[in-house]
């Protein structure tokens, strides 16, 4: 007699299904990421040939960095702790977007302060609010980056002009593939790494938008997190 069941999936299966077919397909695209490389440096720059190719290279290039970040976001839970300083993770990510965005300006103040973290974890989610504050921000306006310490809790906002996350989406724009961008730039899952790590420590995560009276409105994404505890 035959039976069925409605049970549902284990989750823990789900995460090394998404896992294997993440590691697959990112094998796949290095594949064509490689291939269109070599084509390229075969095909004078001026054919036809050379822009279809290049746009062929570019999108199995977002497809593997696609994938690294959500291979990222589905390990979060095993994230190791070790004591990381706040300031190294926004450095880090200031050096990264100068190199990425040369034209946009950045001011930077920083708080010190340290977390009980993993220290790429922290780079890169300082990353993920760069690069986000920098697709939303119009030209040519500066970024403000400021973290603080009381020595309980660390405390980084971003904050850049524009008018911010729509009002329908600040319920779930955490959530992975929720996002309010279009095209490759448009993943969703860069918040989502974000909010995961956060998450993670105990913290919390907030989004503010300030209506300026005189200029552009204001957005802010402010990061707290328990500091780390200090050494005796």
């Amino acid at each position: 007699m035959a039976t069925s069941t409605n049970a549902a999936p284990d989750a823990d299966a789900l995460v090394r299904f998404a896992k294997r077919v993440s590691h697959d397909i990112n094998n796949f695209s290095t594949v064509v990421r490689t291939y269109s490389e070599l084509l390229l440096s075969d095909i004078p720059e001026g054919d036809p040939t050379h822009d279809d190719v290049a746009e062929i290279h570019r999108a199995a290039d977002a497809t593997v960095s696609y994938l690294q970040r959500v291979t990222q976001f589905a390990r979060v839970s095993g994230m190791r702790r070790l004591r990381v300083a706040v300031d190294d993770g926004i450095a880090d990510a200031q050096a990264l977007l100068a190199t990425e965005q040369a034209e946009r300006s950045l001011q930077v103040t920083l708080g010190g302060g340290y977390l009980d973290a993993d220290a790429s974890w922290w780079r890169n989610v300082m990353i993920e609010l760069l690069r986000n504050a920098h697709d939303a921000a119009p030209v040519g306006t500066v970024i403000v980056v400021r973290g603080t310490t009381d020595g309980e809790t660390v405390t980084v906002d971003v904050e850049n002009e524009g008018d911010g996350i729509p009002t329908e989406l600040l319920a779930t724009i955490t959530e992975p593939f929720v996002t309010s961008k279009d095209g490759v730039r448009g993943a969703g899952i860069g918040l989502a790494i974000v909010a995961a790590f956060v998450r993670t420590l105990g913290g919390s995560l907030h989004f503010e938008r300030t209506e300026a009276t005189h200029g552009a409105p204001r957005t802010r994404v402010r990061v707290i997190v328990p500091a780390a505890r200090t050494t005796g």
